[in-house]
């Protein structure tokens, strides 16, 4: 399967170990609910670590929500990366995304998704913003860590990056064959070789390699900061959430609520139930849409971290209120 496509077939890319299982069931069943032609959709699931009733966990998730094709279930070998990067949490899954040329060498496009997200859109939709001009397409990052990663350092390799440009690998649309031809994995290496491993590891690396090969999409494809059409459709990256995949499943952050609700509902068949104070917290948060200006100035002594800090809770209050059913 892994060298061949259907004409019309979406590839898609999630990447779990057992801690991460989780997220993989609901990224991957938020996906099917969302997608009009579930008939499309080919997964490939990077198993690093995944036990075989985890991976039959997934292919029940898929089925019940009417996956047509088997799910390509891939156990790489971890020692490259091992030996040019340092561990990302305890892990080094997170530089896969840099080699998924080199794994699907019969493929020209794939969409890579990480699994602390929902999908509240059609990823056929996403498909259709191909763009053979760049190696990758994806949504800008929140400005704090733009600013941070693009202005807060003295290594050269930041200040090549506007921080405008500098985006998020948790959703992207990546042109393998341009990368093929463009030497990506080369070029990824060189940077490991020369800076070490960086803060946000495969993030800033992919950032710096293609400054000048890279597209920037509509952010409700990779949802962190106040979007007022994302109701109508949009990729929920639940920032943070990982830390609680396996439990405890509690928390006030209405990104992580997001969460909870629709792993609760739609992978263990329940309803999560939030205490009375913290539906009353995220009620209240919801009533306000968090203009830029309104939370510059409520965090004004604080700075920029803190202003996307409030910006995103608030959002998600919103959001939350009003996401569509077939999802949440």
């Amino acid at each position: 399967m892994r060298g061949e496509s259907k004409t019309d077939a979406v590839h898609i890319a999630l990447a779990a170990n057992h801690r991460y299982l989780p997220g993989l069931e609901a990224t991957l069943a938020s996906m099917l609910l969302s997608a009009k032609r579930k008939d499309r959709l080919v997964f490939h699931v990077f198993a690093d670590g995944l036990s075989e009733e985890d991976c039959n966990a997934v292919k029940a998730v898929a089925e019940r929500y009417g996956l047509r094709e088997p799910i390509d279930f891939i156990h790489p070998d971890m020692e490259p990366l091992k030996k040019l990067f340092a561990p990302y949490k305890g892990s080094h899954a997170a530089f896969l995304r840099l080699y998924l040329c080199e794994f699907f060498k019969e493929l020209d496009w794939i969409v890579y998704s990480d699994v602390d997200i929902l999908w509240y859109r059609d990823v056929c939709e996403l498909w259709e913003e191909r763009d053979d001009s760049v190696s990758v397409l994806w949504s800008a990052d929140c400005p704090s860590i733009q600013q941070g990663v693009c202005r807060g350092g003295k290594d050269a390799w930041r200040w090549a990056i506007e921080p405008a440009k500098y985006a998020c690998s948790g959703v992207m649309l990546m042109n393998l064959r341009r990368m093929r031809e463009v030497g990506f994995i080369r070029q990824c290496a060189d940077f490991a070789l020369k800076w070490g491993t960086p803060g946000f590891v495969d993030q800033d690396i992919i950032n710096h390699v293609c400054r000048n090969d890279a597209k920037l999409l509509d952010q409700r494809w990779d949802c962190m900061m106040p979007d007022k059409a994302a109701p109508s459709g949009v990729v929920v990256h639940c920032n943070g959430v990982g830390a609680l995949f396996n439990g405890p499943y509690e928390s006030w952050r209405p990104n992580y609520v997001i969460w909870f609700e629709f792993y609760f509902k739609r992978i263990l068949g329940k309803e999560y139930r939030l205490s009375l104070t913290k539906r009353a917290l995220i009620f209240l948060m919801s009533l306000v849409y968090p203009y830029r200006a309104l939370a510059k100035f409520l965090t004004l002594p604080f700075g920029i971290e803190r202003t996307d800090q409030l910006q995103r809770t608030l959002f998600f209050a919103w959001l939350r209120r009003r996401l569509p059913r077939v999802c949440g």
